[in-house]
């Protein structure tokens, strides 16, 4: 005896308008996102503006020098690199340290306060190179890192 009044919809089609709603809730999730401009402000990592990026404001200038996967040399001075460490071309795109080995590099880069390792660094293109920018033995900043 079948008791069911309304006539079964079948599986396929239950998939389908999941899916659709799936879909709408992501599109809506998305739209949300571009509307919020102040978040991009925040982040870690400079976007790329053309010619010259934006980095972040803590960003020190120096000559980076790989030496391993998990050191290098910042103007004579060895550090280490964060196990999360970060390396921008000047295109902004992120390379391995390990293709750069032993090449000196003009970079901006910023320390992880808890560990004092590199966290991220931005080999510089010429125009970024020309502007001025505080060196880690120079000014407020030598007091914090040494």
């Amino acid at each position: 005896m079948n008791r069911c009044t309304k006539p079964h919809t079948s599986h396929h089609h239950r998939l389908r308008r999941t899916a659709r709603a799936s879909l709408a809730a992501l599109a809506l999730a998305l739209g949300g996102i571009s509307a919020l401009p102040s978040l991009a402000q925040t982040a870690t990592f400079a976007p790329f503006q053309g010619p010259v990026r934006a980095f972040p404001p803590q960003a020190l200038r120096g000559n980076l020098v790989v030496t391993s996967t998990s050191q290098a040399t910042i103007d004579g001075q060895t550090v280490g690199l964060a196990p999360a460490f970060k390396l921008y071309n000047p295109r902004n795109t992120t390379i391995r340290p390990g293709t750069v080995l032993n090449e000196r590099l003009t970079v901006n880069y910023v320390i992880e306060k808890t560990s004092g390792r590199v966290h991220a660094a931005w080999i510089l293109n010429s125009e970024e190179a020309a502007l001025k920018r505080d060196r880690a033995d120079n000014g407020f900043w030598s007091g914090l890192f040494k």
